[in-house]
């Protein structure tokens, strides 16, 4: 699944890592990646900011309203 809010693009792929990954991009580049246990990592610690948490915050409401990614 692959939504934009936010001026954030968020990537989900349930096997990608067992689905424990949402990928970031900004300008159509990958700027980092969030992780349901840990957290922003791979750069995404370093541009974090409430609108990306907002837009995340978004992204996950809608996986987990599929069934995905449940925090």
């Amino acid at each position: 699944m692959r939504r934009k809010h936010e001026g954030y693009i968020f990537q989900f792929t349930s096997s990608d890592h067992d689905g424990c990954h949402v990928h970031v991009f900004k300008d159509k580049r990958q700027i980092g990646v969030y992780d349901r246990v840990d957290g922003p990592m791979r750069g995404l610690e370093d541009v974090w900011n409430k609108q990306l948490q907002k837009g995340l915050k978004r992204f996950i409401s809608e996986l987990n309203e599929r069934g995905y990614f449940m925090e």
